[in-house]
């Protein structure tokens, strides 16, 4: 169990970090100044995409090899490396609505998680470890911690941590990780 929970908690912390969720929660934590309900919202946007997300992945293994599933994903993992190195940092995210914070924290969460980079990891990562209780665990505290310490320390998390060079390590990680996955599917 330790395995799979942690193995989750360090990819998702690693993709999510920087990420345009993130940034969207602290921009709806500045708007409203409600930090507890855009946190709990972002959470329960997270358990319901990487719900789908662990349903998903469980459902693949039903259908496919785990063999195949393992070298499809460490592809996945790859493009992701990739994906990082092309990347554009025009990210952004709509806040102008009459909703509440946890409503608008929800539903903007759900909406930008859904088909995510994160949320085909977590099915990947459901499928590889046939693990959802421990997958889903680590998704959950990483997408919901990272959120909670982005909206409560907000600006100076960006002072302290060198977000560059995390971003410069992130596609090489996705990269070894993926073709070790692939090395080692059978």
């Amino acid at each position: 169990m330790i395995t799979p929970f942690l193995s989750t908690l360090g990819l998702v912390l690693l993709a999510e970090f920087g990420d345009k969720t993130q940034i969207c929660a602290l921009t709806l934590s500045l708007r409203y100044r409600k930090t507890y309900s855009v946190v709990l919202g972002a959470a329960f946007g997270f358990l319901l995409v990487d719900a789908l997300a662990v349903i998903a992945g469980s459902l693949l293994l039903e259908f496919i090899p785990l063999s195949w599933i393992k070298i499809v994903g460490g592809f996945i993992f790859i493009a992701f490396g990739a994906y990082y190195f092309i990347k554009k940092d025009e990210e952004y995210c709509l806040t102008n609505n009459n909703r509440t914070p946890f409503i608008s924290s929800f539903i903007l969460i759900s909406t930008t998680e859904m088909g995510d980079k994160t949320q085909i990891m977590v099915a990947l990562l459901s499928a590889i470890y046939s693990n959802p209780l421990a997958v889903i665990s680590g998704a959950l505290i990483a997408l919901v911690g990272l959120t909670a310490v982005t909206v409560i320390v907000g600006n100076r998390l960006l002072d302290r941590v060198p977000l560059k060079k995390i971003r410069r390590i992130t596609p090489f990680v996705f990269i070894i990780l993926g073709i070790l996955q692939i090395a080692f599917s059978q």
